[in-house]
């Protein structure tokens, strides 16, 4: 054999261990940091919570060095925050992201991404652009209010005038559990009279719609203003002798009149 020849192989069989040893070698290192920059990118897009302390930033934007816990406008400030960070992460807008309150402690509890919380620290250290985010806010918070209000008025004002009577919504703290006597208005003059019974806070039985004579159990929601029985919502509101308004929104003089039954308290 020619000894050129022994000594090429062996010197190209080395080269070869060497270039497999060094692709293994690369190849695990590479993977190594990728899975750790993979794990680093992971974690970083995980939402956890930080804890701000908002109190004198609010009071700076508001102006009143003396405003008490009560008075700050928190409401404002987490509309700023949600408007002005990355508004597509927040719950609001179907992103995972949220903001909780605790004013007893003038704190801001924030479950969010690190690149949210990193914006957010920035935005909360620039008090102009808080400020300005806030006056925003709050121009946007009072034109929502305003246009409640109209429309809760045009919906109510029709009815009262129907009625001849002053209506006020319900608050938060009435009591619907137990029997009512009902009487449906209709726009045609048409009335007719039957029974709801108020099971607890969430079964309402009422007349089945093939049979008045049977009553059926279906669910409600009731909150400050408001009814919704199996799906359908009502305005609800209260005369000055306690009877309780329910009215469709979709067709407000089609309203309801209940009256608790003799007995009830």
């Amino acid at each position: 054999m020619n000894r050129s020849y022994l000594r090429f192989s062996i010197a190209f069989m080395l080269f070869a261990c060497l270039c497999i040893a060094g692709f293994l070698a690369g190849n695990r290192v590479g993977y190594r940091e990728g899975y750790a920059s993979g794990q680093a990118k992971r974690q970083s897009e995980d939402a956890y919570p930080e804890v701000y302390e908002v109190g004198d930033l609010v009071r700076s934007v508001c102006g009143d060095a003396e405003a008490g816990t009560n008075q700050l406008d928190y409401d404002s400030l987490m509309m700023a925050i949600e408007t002005s960070v990355f508004p597509d992460e927040w719950e609001a807008l179907g992103g995972e992201c949220t903001i909780g309150l605790i004013p007893q402690l003038e704190t801001l509890v924030v479950n969010a991404t690190s690149g949210v919380h990193d914006r957010l620290q920035k935005f909360l250290k620039d008090l102009s652009s808080v400020k300005l985010a806030v006056a925003e806010a709050k121009i946007k918070q009072e034109d929502t209010q305003r246009r409640r209000k109209e429309w809760v008025n045009s919906i109510l004002q029709p009815v009262s005038d129907e009625l001849g009577a002053n209506l006020a919504l319900t608050s938060k703290d009435i009591d619907f559990v137990g029997a009512w006597d009902v009487q449906k208005n209709t726009p045609d003059g048409m009335r007719s009279i039957s029974q709801y019974i108020f099971v607890d806070a969430d079964t309402v039985r009422i007349p089945a719609p093939d049979d008045a004579s049977k009553l059926m159990s279906v669910w409600y929601f009731a909150s400050p203003g408001s009814v919704v029985v199996s799906g359908k919502p009502y305005v609800a509101a209260t005369t000055k002798d306690d009877a309780l308004v329910l009215i469709p929104t979709n067709e407000p003089l089609s309203f309801l009149i209940a009256t608790r039954q003799d007995g009830e308290p």
